[in-house]
């Protein structure tokens, strides 16, 4: 038979829809009357069904990957042309937070020269009761080089495949286990790390862990919300629902696995080493704190972790924010000696914006990203990748610099 089917059937018969099956029958029954009737899709209902369930939705579903690099062609949110929808031009707003930025890169460094990190006792007494942790020279560079091999072979398979399950958890044991071997090799007091809990007030250590990281980025939503009028509490109340309410434990044990793996190589190792090298609290935060952050390049770039804006804006944005996080958190490893209150800061920080602050703005772990909150380009502004996130950190490191250097009350 020809390409294109003549059907003829009884005026009845039109009511219905003729599928892919009533073609082949007619074709392998000649007899059949013909139909004067245009050939449809069987599952067409069913998609106008999903189509209009998904015009429905406050959700926004991204298109397909079609690309073999899928870092090149993520779906991603365009710039914003506007502050939050609004008329104030978006390079001005950049303009203005950069400058804020380097007002406050000026304090900091101004901090640095007027007391000095050895003038600080907390500084003194950490390293000399930390001397033999030390790995000297020597192992600082076999810590970075190998660092970088590592995050080189883990960074081109998320590069080339994009499957952040199985090469982002191979890029994620490269801290930890470069840091225990470093320590290891170079040095034989593996206990000098100091594994107990804080040696004095731990509780307070552990709530300043928890509250610091919401109270930072929470003034960062605050401000975009208050600006940009996006407050969506149905995503916050879908993400808690998630599971049965399965999503805190979830969330929890997730970032509690990610954040003790982490810190095994940056708190337990590479901050206290450059603190030893440097004789530097700012110069430690600082180095560590942009290593910290182009760690995660490969997984912002290659492996989508970047909430769907433009991967090379996270990019820049995350090292940013976590030199100016390295701050506190180095400071709560000299305060308290102890690497658990700077895990309990990880993993409270990566807890707050999933389960709270993002779901606000309307982005959710579990259920996606609303249409609102990628009109309102949230995400240039806020949480990890965001300009007011890494503002909010960097006030924060003004903070903590001031006490370190004895600008508080013991």
């Amino acid at each position: 038979m020809s390409g294109e089917h003549e059907l003829v059937v009884p005026v009845k018969a039109t009511e219905r829809t003729v599928t892919q099956d009533d073609v082949e029958r007619n074709d392998r029954d000649p007899s059949s009357p013909k139909i004067t009737q245009p050939l449809s899709d069987a599952p067409r209902g069913k998609m106008e069904i999903e189509e209009k369930k998904d015009e429905d939705s406050i959700y926004w579903t991204p298109p397909e990957l079609k690309k073999p690099f899928p870092f090149l062609h993520y779906p991603t949110i365009p710039f914003p042309d506007k502050l939050c929808g609004r008329r104030v031009p978006f390079k001005l707003v950049l303009v203005l937070l950069f400058a804020f930025s380097a007002a406050v890169t000026v304090v900091i460094v101004a901090s640095e020269l007027q007391f000095g990190s050895m003038d600080s006792t907390r500084v003194k007494d950490f390293l000399n009761n930390a001397n033999t942790q030390y790995v000297g020279d020597g192992g600082l560079a076999f810590f970075f080089c190998l660092l970088l091999v590592w995050c080189s072979i883990s960074g081109y398979f998320l590069l080339r495949t994009g499957d952040i399950d199985l090469f982002g958890f191979f890029h994620l044991l490269g801290p930890p286990g470069i840091g225990m071997l470093t320590q290891g090799l170079f040095t034989t007091d593996m206990n000098a790390v100091y594994w107990d809990g804080p040696k004095q007030t731990p509780g307070m250590y552990y709530t300043f862990g928890i509250s610091i990281p919401l109270l930072t980025l929470g003034s960062g939503y605050l401000v975009y919300i208050a600006v940009s009028r996006n407050i969506q509490c149905q995503v916050l109340y879908d993400t808690i629902s998630w599971g049965y309410f399965g999503a805190i434990p979830v969330t929890i044990l997730k970032f509690g696995f990610a954040g003790v793996l982490e810190e095994l190589g940056w708190s337990a190792v590479m901050f206290p080493q450059l603190l030893h090298a440097t004789h530097s609290y700012i110069a430690a935060s600082v180095l560590g704190g942009v290593v910290w952050g182009i760690w995660h390049v490969p997984l912002v770039i290659g492996g989508g972790y970047n909430n769907n804006i433009n991967p090379f804006w996270a990019a820049f944005v995350l090292p940013w924010m976590t030199t100016a996080w390295a701050f506190f958190n180095v400071w709560l490893r000299v305060r308290s000696w102890s690497i658990w209150p700077v895990v309990v800061s990880h993993v409270a920080h990566n807890c707050w914006i999933e389960l709270l602050l993002d779901p606000l703005v309307g982005r959710s772990e579990y259920r996606g990203l609303t249409k609102l909150a990628r009109e309102k380009r949230a995400h240039y502004f806020v949480g990890e990748f965001g300009m007011l996130g890494a503002l909010s950190y960097m006030v924060c490191a003004m903070v903590f610099v001031d006490e370190l250097n004895g600008g508080w009350n013991d």
